[in-house]
């Protein structure tokens, strides 16, 4: 009978979870794309690969929910903003099709700022993300911005409507921002139990605490 193993994917997916999460860790993630039934050790070497993975936080305050990718590691952040990457390949951080923007050097603790600072007009980006996820927040009242799943399914380029929106969100000017973004704040959130509207500037969300280097 044939052995049957699950997909590159499915077994990284569940080697991540069932790993101990420290900000600021590495580790390997190892997976075999060979049966391991016949051809002895030198076809199971060949097959073999691994990854290293580091682990870090994102926010200030931390976002919750958040889709990332750096590498072959993708998903979404953690209750406290944890996320994984690999070392020496960017990371990109988003809200389904919503690209918030990447940083080609990923680091323990990341926060919006990383991902826009090469950029012309970087502070109208950094504030007017910084709004975006303040206004997506499924969770007022605590610590921590909480994007909810839902939010990421909905947040799509096959989703008439918010496609436009989304495509011509351009958060590097405020008043092309302002409109796409209220927009996409009042079709993404219509199942809150409040009514979200995009924050202005001074009601973002300000930061918690200091970030450890």
């Amino acid at each position: 009978m044939p052995v049957l193993f699950p997909s590159r994917k499915i077994l990284l997916a569940l080697t991540l979870g069932a790993l101990p999460f420290v900000v600021g860790s590495s580790c390997a993630v190892f997976w075999s794309s060979g049966s391991g039934s016949s051809g002895g050790r030198d076809r199971e070497d060949r097959n073999s690969q691994s990854v290293i993975v580091s682990n870090g936080q994102f926010g200030n305050p931390p976002v919750a929910g958040l889709g990332y990718e750096s590498g072959s590691v993708s998903g979404a952040t953690g209750d406290n903003g944890e996320f994984s990457y690999e070392p020496g390949k960017a990371v990109q951080f988003s809200v389904g099709d919503i690209k918030l923007g990447s940083a080609a050097a990923p680091a323990p603790n990341m926060t919006v700022a990383d991902l826009v600072q090469d950029e012309s007009g970087a502070e109208s980006s950094e504030v007017n993300i910084r709004r975006l996820l303040t206004s997506l927040d499924a969770g007022r009242g605590d610590a921590v911005i909480t994007i909810p799943a839902e939010v990421l399914s909905s947040a799509v380029m096959s989703n008439e409507t918010v496609a436009a929106s989304i495509e011509f969100l351009d958060f590097a000017d405020d008043a092309v921002f302002a409109s796409a973004a209220s927009q996409l704040v009042a079709a993404l959130t219509y199942d809150y139990p409040f009514t979200a509207v995009l924050v202005e500037a001074d009601e973002v969300m300000p930061p918690t605490r200091s970030l450890s280097p």
